[in-house]
């Protein structure tokens, strides 16, 4: 909050209690985020967290672990090229960065992790085509499908002035995994993942007169997951165990029990 003029503590102290009665009053009704509507397989939305961490999807790791144990990826090549990113969405206002919201080509790291979890190999042709060509059974590509933003809940809600301020938003990321032949680039198999990506905030907001003294500005709160990485890795996971299941049936019967919940359609 930013103080116009200094007040003595009675002056805190009244706002203190005055922000306290605005969250407590009888009859206030508890605030819920609407779900999204579950159109395709979903990954849980995880809390958000300082950059320092990224938290791991289990589940998915250990599907590709068990896939490997199988051994239906031995000998197995496969190709892999840039992500596509087909959604269009430029983001000019973020904090500390400009340009696109989700990453250009690079995801398909991702699918290079996954495909050698599984016990595969594989051929990146993210830095240009390899100078001697080695055989290869499979390619996969990557394409950002989608990605629409909107806002569940706002609230700004001010008695005299001063009250609490509330905002709900999601970004919801479509994302498609394809399995092709190498040689001709006919289709295997498909998979298609969404991604719900929440932020929240809460805060107290100000803009009134004490006695002589104005006092302005608002607190708040705010969380919000990291959609360039910790809203990518796991469904890029698991888009890619998604065409291995349907591809080898033996990795489908030893593991899918791991990620059933993730994949079912609704």
């Amino acid at each position: 909050m930013r103080f116009n003029t200094h007040r003595n503590l009675t002056t805190m102290h009244r706002l203190l209690l005055i922000t306290l009665l605005t969250f407590s009053l009888p009859g206030c009704v508890s605030l819920s985020v609407p779900r999204l509507s579950k159109t395709s397989p979903e990954v849980p939305v995880t809390a958000a967290t300082l950059p320092m961490v990224v938290k791991p999807y289990p589940y998915i790791n250990k599907a590709l672990l068990c896939i490997k144990k199988t051994d239906a990826l031995k000998n197995k090549t496969f190709i892999v090229g840039p992500f596509a990113d087909s959604t269009g969405k430029i983001n000019a206002v973020a904090q500390s960065g400009t340009g696109n919201f989700i990453p250009q080509g690079g995801s398909a790291s991702y699918i290079t992790d996954a495909i050698t979890k599984a016990g595969g190999r594989v051929i990146s042709t993210y830095f240009g085509a390899p100078t001697i060509n080695a055989p290869a059974e499979y390619m996969v590509n990557g394409i950002f499908n989608s990605l629409d933003f909107g806002t569940s809940f706002a609230a700004d809600v001010r008695v005299d002035g001063v009250g609490p301020l509330a905002q709900f938003g999601w970004a919801q990321l479509t994302l498609s995994i394809q399995l092709d032949e190498a040689g001709t680039r006919l289709n295997r198999q498909m998979s298609m993942i969404e991604r719900p990506v929440q932020f929240s905030q809460m805060g107290l907001g100000s803009g009134r007169v004490y006695g002589s003294t104005l006092i302005t500005g608002n607190i708040g709160v705010q969380n919000q997951e990291r959609l360039q990485f910790e809203a990518l890795n796991g469904p890029i996971a698991l888009g890619i165990v998604d065409v291995l299941f349907k591809e080898f049936p033996i990795a489908k019967s030893e593991c899918g029990a791991m990620v059933q919940d993730l994949l079912k359609q609704e």
